[in-house]
């Protein structure tokens, strides 16, 4: 009896920690850790996939106007709504301070329409608080992979994050051949 609790409180703790070291403090979504990990674990295994590159747009100006329990409070929010608006299998993350992604698990560019949709009724529950959280947005790049988490994925869907901040924010964009040609030297 005395072996089976300490067994149980043993792998208790051991889930916790686990979870602590893979899990924002903040938002409880993955850290950046645990999104390096995967990205190491999907490159290798050769599945079609997506990824979103997430900025909360104008942040800096909601920490200084409002101060950082309040800014704390909008993360929180934006991270609700990306675990909430992307399916179980999918990966949100917090990857830096107001930068968030979603690894999206066994998907293809035919899904760009039903994603795009997903950011545009995020980005319009953002810019419209129901309470006393100060209006945001947030940016989004994509890019899809057919094999993988393949080197190219995550610079595809940077350059796709900085067309859509180049345009005036609050929105998503996809990657294309034209961002190549856009992008500095």
């Amino acid at each position: 009896w005395t072996c089976n609790t300490m067994f149980a409180r043993n792998a208790a703790q051991e889930h916790t920690l686990r979870h602590q070291a893979e899990h924002d403090a903040l938002t409880g979504l993955l850290n950046r850790g645990a999104f390096d990990s995967l990205r190491q674990t999907l490159h290798s295994q050769g599945d079609p996939m997506g990824l979103l590159i997430i900025d909360v747009d104008k942040f800096k100006q909601v920490n200084d106007s409002f101060g950082h329990e309040m800014g704390d409070r909008v993360l929180k929010h934006v991270a609700s709504l990306l675990a909430g608006n992307f399916r179980s299998m999918d990966y949100p993350a917090r990857i830096g301070g107001d930068e968030f992604s979603v690894i999206l698990a066994n998907t293809d560019s035919d899904q760009q329409k039903a994603i795009l949709e997903k950011i545009a009724a995020i980005n319009h529950v953002l810019t419209h608080p129901a309470d006393d959280l100060p209006a945001v947005s947030l940016s989004v790049g994509g890019a899809f992979s057919v094999e993988g988490f393949s080197d190219d994925l995550y610079r595809r869907a940077d350059l796709a994050l900085y067309a859509v901040k180049d345009n005036g924010r609050c929105g998503c964009r996809f990657y294309d051949d034209s961002l190549e040609k856009a992008a500095p030297g």
